[in-house]
């Protein structure tokens, strides 16, 4: 591999930057920012502002340095699509445009490399979601598939698109989110290879070009989710992805929310995640456009262990999935008949879906499962498949006495997933602070 070495002055002190290794290409930042500063010149609501633009470049013999920035400079080019058409839903022609002419100009080659550093991990088993894409159906009336027994084309029987099937395959049914990822990043010459062999006539160029124009738009989509979930979540560690609604579906009842579902995959022993500001706390592009997190689903290497969804009352509910395996601790202030505070806590234990109490304390004293009971009418804080921590212990008795809700009562979990022969241990540690008081709390998932 070659690499061009250029000297600069030392009273020049000007910053170059590298295109990619392939293309032995240097620009200094005041080239990259000229580029920005006509992206900010651009009139957005002209849905053929992007097409303007790229040919103005190309017409001057600079599309290289174009080129360098709509690969490298997404987050720049987006903040400044944000502020000119703050309302999402007008953003659509926009993006279409760039996803596309990024899928035209990168071919596979440089763009997401870092990601798909990031995810190596799933470099062994590309060859499944490969073979999910050969059975890919185009020829479906109006796209819809009737056939349940046809999972990859199915999609719930509506009509779509056979990129955005494959893809909701993998985030509904395999729940591999981050394998199909790791896959458009890094073989994407495999999949057109694999289109070129199902399309080859010359009345299937449509079908070809729409699953292109698709691919091109989950290649921006990877790029914006796992880049700002990496800066919202601030640890190189954890692997994130912002996998949100980007378009409005008024039948569904679903609104634009780029931010509205965020996966994390722990992959490390010894891992700590603070999971109540995931619904509290936003990076700036949040802030701007007035998103924030309804659902988070954990994984433990690929495989989902627990979903917690924000309710209206900014409650969280804990659903667990039906292998899961694990101890779940819930801590919370409350007052006697007296008004004395007391610490109670509940140890339950989860056992592929059966609920059974294993120990309960006040002050740190064990006690009898009964005597928590009405003390646990108090805690609002935690859901445990859509149930009250109340509910999910009466479920052990055959009476239980009524008793007057408190509110703004502090309140943690420890969840402790025990393994079964995995080869080494995982320790992961979930920190919980709940909106209703200032206590660290804590959810702990555990491998052994």
């Amino acid at each position: 591999m070659v690499f061009t070495k250029i000297r600069v002055p030392r009273k020049v002190k000007k910053k170059l930057t590298l295109l990619s290794p392939q293309a032995n290409l240097q620009f200094d930042e005041t080239q990259v920012q000229s580029v920005l500063s006509d992206f900010e010149k651009l009139e957005f609501k002209d849905n053929k502002c992007f097409d303007k633009i790229a040919d103005d470049y190309e017409k001057k013999g600079k599309s290289s340095l174009f080129n360098y920035v709509i690969l490298n400079k997404r987050k720049e080019i987006i903040d400044i699509l944000d502020r000119n058409l703050p309302l999402l839903e007008e953003q659509e022609e926009f993006r279409k445009k760039y996803s596309q002419y990024v899928f035209q100009i990168d071919k596979g080659m440089s763009y997401g490399k870092e990601l798909q550093d990031r995810l190596q991990s799933f470099k062994d088993r590309a060859e499944e979601v490969l073979s999910d894409f050969e059975k890919l159906n185009f020829n479906f009336k109006d796209n819809k598939c009737q056939d349940s027994s046809d999972s990859v084309n199915y999609n719930n029987g509506r009509p779509a698109d056979p990129f955005d099937k494959i893809a909701n395959y993998y985030r509904r049914e395999k729940e591999s989110i981050f394998l199909f990822n790791y896959v458009v990043l890094s073989k994407q010459r495999e999949i057109m290879d694999i289109l070129d062999k199902k399309l080859t006539s010359k009345d299937q160029e449509e079908l070809k070009e729409n699953f292109k124009k698709r691919l091109g738009g989950y290649l921006l989509r990877i790029d914006e989710g796992m880049n700002d979930a990496k800066e919202f979540l601030n640890k190189d560690d954890l692997i994130g992805f912002f996998d949100g609604c980007y378009w409005p579906d008024k039948k569904a009842g679903h609104l634009v929310n780029h931010y509205d579902n965020l996966s994390i995959n722990i992959t490390k022993p010894g891992q700590s995640l603070e999971t109540s500001r995931l619904f509290s706390e936003k990076i700036k592009r949040m802030e701007t456009i007035k998103n924030e997190v309804q659902r988070v689903k954990i994984y433990s290497n690929d495989k989902r262990i627990v979903t917690i969804e924000k309710n209206e009352k900014q409650q969280r509910n804990y659903s667990f999935t039906k292998f899961a395996i694990c101890d779940i601790e819930i801590s919370w202030g409350a007052k006697d008949e007296s008004g004395k505070d007391l610490n109670c806590t509940v140890v339950l234990n989860i056992n592929l879906g059966q609920v059974s109490i294993k120990k309960s304390t006040i002050d740190g004293k064990d006690v009898e499962p009964k005597k928590i009971l009405e003390l646990a009418k108090q805690n609002e804080a935690v859901l445990i498949k859509g149930k009250a921590l109340h509910e999910v212990l009466a479920a052990h008795f055959i009476k239980q006495t009524p008793c007057e809700e408190k509110k703004d009562m502090q309140s943690h979990e420890n969840i402790v997933v025990p393994g079964s022969g995995a080869p080494r241990s995982i320790n992961e540690e979930i920190t919980v602070e709940h909106p209703f008081g200032k206590a660290a709390n804590k959810d702990n998932h555990r491998e052994m």
